[in-house]
């Protein structure tokens, strides 16, 4: 018998949890299941990524405290009948019990961050919250093992309840390299967002071509959309750089643009299991990443090259390293892509999920 999954999340916008999903989608193409996306706002760019024909519906949740909203899913629960139902981070957790009452028989939530949160996750209203919820809920799964200790140490859920599914990747997808010959190009993608920091990254990379003008024949790729879009914007021009840094915006092309990359930076103050590194690891780019959250617990020192969060100098040093002394990076480039091939195949993370939604 077929599983109906509604998977719950506060928008489809871009962003590395709603490629997860996408991902989850269309490799459980072969497995006896349906899938259903209910989104709290519309947003829906990464709706257009999914291979299969799903139904797509939204409850339109007002800003604040919108109490009608649980009304409106309640009655689309009772109307979908679904098997089983799938909340993501804080946004859509309070809607767990809500689904218990409508007579969802399996529930499960996904934390692949602490949204809702400061980077240390210690917010008592929203923890408690979430330990009230976890009451409801089945299958408590987090995407790493910094995730993992803080849901049993801070927020206290049971572990019983509580397992690591870790993000993968499908290998095919990253594979081809087109690097442009004219110039070398650094790249990020990420939500633009206070947390991601690329603040930190425009800074360093200015820095950067202050310290060695062999760097302007470089170029830094920004990929993704957000509130602090036109701030970073301000940041790009207030140093000048607007002919070396482009804000390019939401893309779908990802891996396209990352086997255009020459190295792939990331600057965040905060990530549990980020797709970006193993998406940039699959194309066998070598990563600069902020030493924050769970990143260590997936990867290490072998793979990736690590710098302390908000250091503007060391993370300059980096860009002009990985310019100046592209061969020093080879072997972390071969042990990455060794390393996500073995270990974090999308395949592998589909048949855990379908696991988890009996469907198998």
């Amino acid at each position: 018998m077929t599983k109906k999954i509604v998977h719950l999340v506060y928008s489809m916008g871009c962003g590395g949890l709603e490629k997860v999903i996408v991902n989850l989608i269309n490799a459980s193409a072969d497995y006896d299941c349906e899938h259903i996306i209910v989104t709290l706002t519309p947003e829906y760019e990464l709706i257009d990524l999914i291979e299969a024909d799903i139904q797509v519906y939204c409850v339109d949740k007002k800003l604040g405290k919108d109490v009608l909203c649980h009304w409106r899913l309640f009655k689309l629960f009772k109307q979908i009948k679904p098997d089983v139902l799938n909340t993501y981070n804080f946004g859509t957790i309070e809607y767990q019990m809500i689904a218990s009452l409508s007579g969802i028989k399996w529930l499960v939530h996904s934390d692949h961050g602490r949204g809702g949160d400061d980077a240390k996750g210690q917010n008592s209203r929203n923890n408690f919250v979430r330990r009230f919820m976890s009451g409801f809920i089945d299958e408590y799964i987090v995407v790493s093992k910094d995730l993992y200790r803080w849901v049993k140490d801070v927020i206290k859920i049971k572990s019983k309840s509580v397992r690591i599914i870790q993000n993968g990747v499908a290998l095919e997808n990253y594979t081809a390299q087109n690097k442009d010959a004219t110039y070398y190009k650094f790249c990020t993608v990420g939500r633009l967002d206070p947390v991601k920091n690329q603040t930190l990254m425009i800074n360093a990379y200015a820095r950067a071509l202050q310290k060695n003008e062999a760097l302007k024949q470089t170029k830094l790729e920004i990929v993704g959309d957000g509130p602090i879009k036109a701030e970073l914007a301000s940041l790009i021009e207030s140093h000048q750089l607007g002919s070396h840094i482009k804000l390019l915006g939401y893309r779908e092309n990802i891996a396209e643009i990352l086997s255009q990359a020459n190295a792939f930076i990331l600057s965040s103050n905060y990530e549990a299991m980020p797709m970006t590194i193993l998406e940039a690891m699959a194309s066998r780019v070598p990563v600069v990443t902020t030493d924050v959250g769970g990143i260590r617990h997936f990867i290490s020192d072998q793979e990736v090259t690590f710098v302390p969060s908000s250091n503007v100098e060391l993370l300059a040093d980096s860009f002009i390293n990985l310019y100046t002394n592209p061969h020093d990076f080879i072997d972390k480039i071969d042990k990455a892509y060794t390393l996500v091939s073995s270990q974090y195949s999308l395949a592998q993370m589909c048949k855990i999920y379908m696991q988890v939604y009996k469907v198998i």
